[in-house]
């Protein structure tokens, strides 16, 4: 049969490339071979699966279910399958990567955590270390100093930031706000060109909630995959 007139025909590698997929179903191709070991989801557990996933997609009739799986191409029991796979990727990162999910998410907190602060830049020392001893006095808020002197957009703002990743701000002033207590207003210092007085206002710690432990593990699920392909890669070009 004439592959243009049969959908459900396979599609070869230099098919895939062309259109930009072929790492893509590497990578679903690699799932698959992890999942040989994984069993299906109990029956109730799969029930409610597919019952938050149809939530979760707004399909709210068997009529309308039974339209999106004959637009996906997808049989009943395919769908299922589909639902599942995430769960059963999600377990076997569980019990093949739970060792480093520890680290991992130490590597990521930078990027985890949010910071909300109050920062201030001018070009001058001397107006810097005026400014920062005005409000360390009292003489007046570091937002009513930032809204008049500041030369940055946080002018704008009164000099408040945030809440933002901890990865955001410069390496140097993140790393001045992460030792910084609540409250504290730190004397003028140097930032490339400017001079900055900044007071960390809030740090916003980020727990490892079960909802970040799965986040954590797929990430250390797609870094595996990663590998896997890389390694894939150079022995095909070895």
């Amino acid at each position: 049969m004439d592959q243009a007139k049969n959908p459900q025909s396979s599609f070869s590698s230099q098919q895939l490339a062309s259109w930009g997929l072929l790492r893509q179903a590497r990578r679903e191709a690699a799932i698959d071979d992890c999942l040989h070991s994984i069993p299906p989801p109990p029956a109730e557990q799969l029930k409610a699966m597919l019952e938050q996933w149809c939530q979760q997609q707004r399909i709210d009739s068997p009529q309308t279910l039974q339209r999106w799986q004959q637009q996906q191409g997808l049989s009943p029991e395919q769908w299922q399958q589909f639902v599942a796979r995430r769960w059963r990727w999600l377990l076997w990162c569980e019990q093949n990567l739970q060792a480093k999910l520890n680290s991992h998410y130490l590597e990521r907190k930078s990027q985890l955590d949010q910071v909300s602060y109050s920062l201030l830049r001018v070009k001058d020392q001397h107006l810097a270390n005026e400014l920062h001893l005005r409000i360390k006095e009292g003489e007046a808020s570091f937002e009513e100093i930032a809204s008049e002197y500041s030369e940055g957009p946080e002018r704008q703002q009164g000099g408040r930031l945030g809440p933002v990743p901890l990865s955001q701000p410069h390496p140097m002033l993140a790393k001045l706000l992460q030792v910084s207590t609540p409250g504290q207003l730190w004397p003028a210092k140097q930032l490339e060109d400017w001079w900055i007085v900044v007071r960390l206002e809030e740090l916003h710690c980020t727990e490892l909630t079960d909802s970040l432990k799965q986040r954590l593990l797929f990430e250390l699920g797609d870094q595996h995959l990663e590998e896997q392909l890389s390694a894939a890669k150079s022995q095909g070009q070895a």
